[in-house]
Order: C-alpha cells, then structure tokens, then sequence
C-alpha cells in the first residue's frame, strides 16, 4: 500500500514538473540558424556543420509504424 502511494506521489510530481521545464526549453526563432548537431548516418557520423552553405531539409517524423 506504501509502494501505491508512494508511485502515485512521484507520478503527480512528475505530471507537475516535467510540462514546466519543457516550456523553458528554447526555441530557435523563424530565420535564424540552426544550432549544429551531429547524428550517426551508415557513413559515420554527419554533422550540420558539414552542409554549411547549402539547402537543407530537416524533416522530423514520429517514431516508425506509428499513424501519422
């Protein structure tokens, strides 16, 4: 009965935190720059950086078999 509680209080704690820290998270601004970052490709790692100068789509999807 303790265990219940006792999740059920870091449960509401974390429904009470977790929207407020997501809510000062910055966000980039329309027409300025993209902060680099790096992500594991086939070819090793890539990097913003490394198209500096050229177009680029970021495209942004849910995680895979997921509707939407």
């Amino acid at each position: 009965m303790i265990r219940i509680v006792l999740l059920s209080v870091v449960v509401a704690i974390a429904a009470l935190l977790v929207p407020r820290l997501l809510m000062r998270a910055t966000k980039p601004s329309v027409g300025n720059l993209a902060p680099d970052f790096a992500l594991p490709s086939q070819e090793g790692t890539v990097r913003l950086a490394d198209y500096r100068g050229k177009w680029v789509v970021l495209y942004f999807y849910p995680k895979d078999q997921t509707p939407g």
